[in-house]
């Protein structure tokens, strides 16, 4: 079947205009997202991929490099600062040792189906590295294909999956017991968690930073506000705001505090609350997670807890050169500190 740049779009969640101009090398794309473009247009066998010969494909750009690391992420490139940090830190160390990073991005459907992309079955990939693919049925069925697997956080529960990968992750509790007691210091009671626990792509990290949070509270003899919590909405359910408008509409009142399992969760939340003439951190303060440069730019500015994204990046790369070489080697286990940074939604 012919790969059109229709196709390319829906893939990549990007508009027809924005991959066609990618593809004819326009200035108006940024560099990042013209080599996502690029790579997914390899992938999918689309003709005359600027750059490429008709036809070329992993193989023949293997050639002049150790091979190819297959980068998967499940995300929408108009809204993740978070992955793209990361990639970049794994770029400045797989190009130094001559390795080709392939990118590529699961939708729904593609993790619902275990339906990879094709180039993940060519012998010149060497390894694959995942970031917010937490979905115990597909990490199980990457491990399959018998080559190296580095996560960028892990699967929620059932940790023999995480037993045969090796993990580079962020301390996701530390900062949560600190920006609620300093709440709490300031007089707040009501906290709330805004964040998807349940679905089957839900990391670690988000149940950690709940976790954090109840135990935190039960500490100071103070119990979650369950009312004005949002556990089971989506990412999806979150791109829509008027979704997000009635769920806040029906709670009876506010909570004094909603900490969020994301920046990108926290400032759709802002959005709707401002939306509906609260004022913040008048009326409830909110907290994020990762600090992206979103979380500052907002007004008020995101009180957030920063992650070294790029260094994630580069541990995740370092991690796969060293799986190579000694493929025996006891599997890792690495955690990264993270940082409380104070802003104007708390204040």
């Amino acid at each position: 079947m012919k790969c059109t740049i229709k196709n390319i779009a829906q893939e990549l969640g990007l508009s027809r205009n924005t991959v066609s101009k990618a593809l004819k090398g326009s200035s108006e794309v940024s560099q990042k997202t013209t080599e996502l473009i690029l790579n997914k247009a390899r992938e999918m066998g689309y003709k005359g991929v600027p750059g490429t010969a008709v036809g070329q494909d992993l193989k023949e750009n293997s050639d002049q490099s150790n091979g190819s690391i297959l980068f998967l992420t499940k995300t929408y490139a108009s809204d993740s600062e978070f992955w793209a940090n990361v990639l970049r830190g794994i770029d400045s160390i797989l190009s130094a040792a001559h390795y080709h990073l392939m990118i590529s991005i699961m939708t729904d459907s593609n993790l619902k189906q275990l339906k990879f992309p094709s180039t993940l079955s060519d012998p010149s990939i060497k390894g694959i590295i995942i970031v917010e693919i937490c979905d115990e049925t597909v990490c199980e069925a990457l491990l399959q294909y018998n080559l190296p697997v580095v996560t960028v956080d892990m699967p929620k529960n059932h940790p023999a999956v995480p037993e045969k990968m090796d993990i580079i992750t962020m301390e996701n509790k530390k900062n949560i017991y600190r920006i609620v007691e300093h709440l709490i210091g300031k007089g707040a009671k009501r906290f709330s968690f805004i964040g998807d626990l349940y679905s089957p792509n839900v990391g670690r990290g988000f149940q950690e930073r709940y976790d954090a949070l109840c135990e935190c509270l039960k500490e100071h003899h103070l119990s979650l506000d369950h009312n004005c919590c949002l556990l089971s909405e989506t990412p999806e359910d979150f791109r829509d705001s008027q979704f997000i408008v009635q769920k806040i509409q029906d709670m009876a009142s506010l909570p004094d505090v909603f900490i969020c399992g994301n920046d990108w969760t926290a400032i759709q939340m802002i959005y709707a609350l401002q939306f509906l003439g609260y004022k913040i951190p008048r009326d409830v303060s909110v907290v994020g997670f990762d600090n992206i440069p979103a979380s500052e730019r907002i007004m008020p500015a995101l009180t957030t807890i920063s992650t070294p994204q790029k260094y994630l990046g580069i541990a995740a790369a370092r991690q796969m050169l060293e799986r190579i070489q000694f493929p025996d080697s006891p599997h890792t286990y690495m955690q990264y500190e993270t940082k409380l940074i104070l802003r104007d939604s708390t204040k």
